[in-house]
């Protein structure tokens, strides 16, 4: 009997093929491991008392807001960046000077712009406006998140509309709007 392949292993097409499909598994795990490590998880907040306590924060805010019945409008004029703010409650609260509104960027948190609103006039009917300016007008999905000091806080998402209605976070779970 006689062999027809006459050529050494290392010069045959097959065991480099089949050296090679683990091979190049190895670098490409290598090379994902590479890229996770080029950043860091900016989903996660980080606080010096600790993740659980500013996550009950949060929540305690959330479910303050939904007692007082808040929601408010955010109207945001793309052309020159106003941001304008109405609050609607059913309650009488005392509505502060100013309040704090974050645009949350949903992957990266060192896009995240925070911006505080001033007291502006009562419109005709009474209703509590905060006015404000942000420049440039970030394009895209965002989180915006409204409050006062640690009162209270609103949420919703925003994708580039003139106005947008912000309401607690539980509400909002709750109309499968997050």
């Amino acid at each position: 009997m006689q062999r027809e392949d006459e050529l050494p292993w290392y010069r045959q097409f097959w065991p480099w093929f089949l050296i090679a499909v683990p091979g190049l598994t190895v670098i490409a795990g290598l090379a994902t491991i590479w890229i996770a490590m080029q950043g860091n998880d900016s989903l996660v907040t980080i606080s010096d008392v600790g993740m659980d306590v500013v996550t009950e924060h949060h929540a305690a805010a959330e479910q303050r807001a939904a007692a007082m019945a808040l929601d408010a409008t955010v109207n945001i004029d793309p052309a020159s960046g106003a941001v304008l703010v109405e609050m609607h409650s059913t309650s009488t609260a005392e509505w502060p000077q100013t309040l704090k509104i974050l645009f949350s960027h949903p992957t990266n948190a060192q896009l995240d712009r925070l911006m505080t609103l001033r007291a502006a006039m009562p419109d005709d009917n009474g209703v509590p406006r905060w006015a404000g300016h942000i420049a440039p007008v970030p394009s895209g999905r965002w989180y915006l998140i409204l409050s006062a000091s640690d009162d209270w806080r609103l949420f919703g998402v925003w994708s580039g509309a003139n106005s947008i209605r912000l309401r607690p976070a539980t509400a909002a779970d709750n109309n499968g709007e997050r």
